[in-house]
């Protein structure tokens, strides 16, 4: 693999495990140092030290991102260790382990989604940003629920539907600095969580992609390191789904509604 990123200091909240681990992975075989944040003890450090057993530079940078002391600390470590940031990636989040209908989700559920989604998306970002040169670049994880919603999932939908509008007004504060900021929003992902799944609920969640497969963290990763790369150039405040063609269909179908111009309501 090209080694375009060498020389290029780059850090991945929530890179650990899943896409975060896959955009770490992807950065390093492209020259980069990498910093890897986490917050399960020890995740981060065991995928440092096979990056490095492998001739990659990397280190773990261990912190809560919805906490503004330990975002300092972190980027403070970064740019102490690596002598700078020029990349952040925005990963870190609460999964989507299971589905809480409307009623029965809590105000604690609703308030961490939101801590480390969007309150930890905008500490990074503003903490990266004061140390960032020109050509920096924020890249945010949002998720195909910013738009499509998921049933039974509305703090997790609207905490991505906040890092999107966050995107596009980062973009514009940060524009005259020469930061460029943009976001991914994948679709289904073979993650840990979807491999755990009964093979049945795995094909019907597969079922309605056009391209009959769920996406990989590699998938995810490809395009993490484009909005990275001089190829994005002139790119910014901008949203790439990344699904297969999932949105793409439902929207189609919305386009193929015949609607009659003497009825009383649309469909």
């Amino acid at each position: 693999m090209n080694q375009r990123f060498e020389g290029t200091r780059v850090l991945v909240t929530g890179g650990s495990r899943n896409i975060g681990r896959a955009i770490v992975e992807r950065f390093a075989a492209e020259g980069a140092q990498v910093a890897v944040n986490g917050v399960v003890p020890g995740e981060a450090e065991e995928l440092v030290a096979a990056l490095q057993a492998d001739g990659r530079q990397a280190v773990a940078v261990p912190a809560d991102v919805s906490d503004p002391d330990q975002v300092e600390q972190m980027l403070g470590t970064v740019c102490e260790t690596l002598g700078g940031i020029d990349v952040l990636v925005n990963n870190a989040a609460v999964p989507l382990l299971g589905r809480v209908p409307f009623f029965d989700l809590t105000l604690a559920e609703w308030d961490r989604q939101f801590e480390v989604g969007a309150r930890g998306t905008y500490l990074c970002t503003r903490a990266a940003a004061r140390r960032m040169g020109r050509g920096g670049r924020i890249v945010s994880l949002s998720s195909v629920g910013a738009t499509k919603a998921h049933r039974s999932a509305v703090a997790y939908d609207a905490t991505k539907g906040a890092i999107e509008a966050f995107t596009r007004a980062a973009a514009l504060e940060l524009a005259p600095r020469g930061i460029l900021v943009n976001a991914i929003a994948p679709g289904a992902i073979s993650n840990t969580r979807f491999q755990a799944l009964d093979p049945a609920v795995q094909a019907s969640e597969v079922a309605p992609i056009p391209l009959s497969r769920a996406g990989s963290g590699a998938d995810v990763a490809g395009v993490a390191a484009f909005l990275a790369s001089a190829d994005a150039a002139y790119i910014t405040g901008q949203v790439i789904t990344v699904d297969g063609g999932l949105t793409a269909q439902a929207r189609q179908a919305s386009a193929e509604i015949e609607i009659d111009p003497d009825a009383g309501e649309l469909p």
